[in-house]
């Protein structure tokens, strides 16, 4: 082989590992591009924590360094926050879920555990009055109770209200009640307080 071939050779060589870098460079852009598409896609259907998004990307891709350079730019661009989030989160289920499932759902998205205390307070004094509406909404057909009533039934007018009755029918319906705002995640002080009044409002 002439050296003008062998130059030329080299020269081949080094012009084909630069249209290979150019290229994956490319693929990588445009990977990213896609990426960002299918981020925003997600985000613009409902509001997501950090960590969520992150697990719905590696549905895309195992390519960390692109999971993280999409994370980051939406959430520099306001399009992703945790803050957000957990307000919305908050929002859509304070009406049905106690405390207890709530936080215990948070706590699965790895956030701010200040942010969280502050909620918890928050959520804290309202969650009597969100127990009542539940179990309203659920029996308070049954006893005529409404959450416009202003006056206490009390414990022993809950057991003694049906004279055909027995006292173990009236415990077993009572202890439904209880299960049931239990399995909604509210503590069990609320609950008993609740169903012991038969949904009466919270006194002073």
């Amino acid at each position: 082989m002439s050296s003008k071939d062998a130059d030329n050779t080299t020269e081949y060589a080094s012009l084909a590992e630069e249209l290979v870098a150019k290229s994956t460079a490319g693929a990588k852009q445009k990977s990213e591009v896609n990426l960002l598409a299918k981020a925003v896609a997600i985000l613009s259907r409902r509001e997501c924590s950090e960590k969520e998004l992150r697990q719905r990307l590696q549905r895309y891709t195992d390519d960390m360094g692109a999971i993280n350079a999409v994370v980051s730019r939406l959430q520099r661009e306001n399009w992703q926050s945790d803050e957000r989030f957990v307000e919305s989160f908050v929002q859509s289920r304070e009406q049905r879920w106690g405390n207890q499932k709530i936080f215990h759902a948070l706590s699965q998205h790895d956030l701010d555990s200040e942010q969280l205390s502050e909620l918890k307070e928050e959520l804290k004094d309202s969650e009597y009055q969100r127990a009542r509406e539940v179990w309203i909404r659920r029996f308070g057909d049954k006893y005529g109770v409404s959450l416009y009533d202003t006056e206490t039934s009390g414990d022993d007018e809950f057991l003694s209200e049906t004279e055909q009755q027995s006292f173990e029918e009236q415990a077993k319906e009572k202890a439904k009640q209880l299960r049931f705002l239990a399995s909604r995640g509210f503590s069990a002080d609320v609950v008993y307080k609740v169903v012991n009044s038969r949904g009466a409002p919270e006194e002073d």
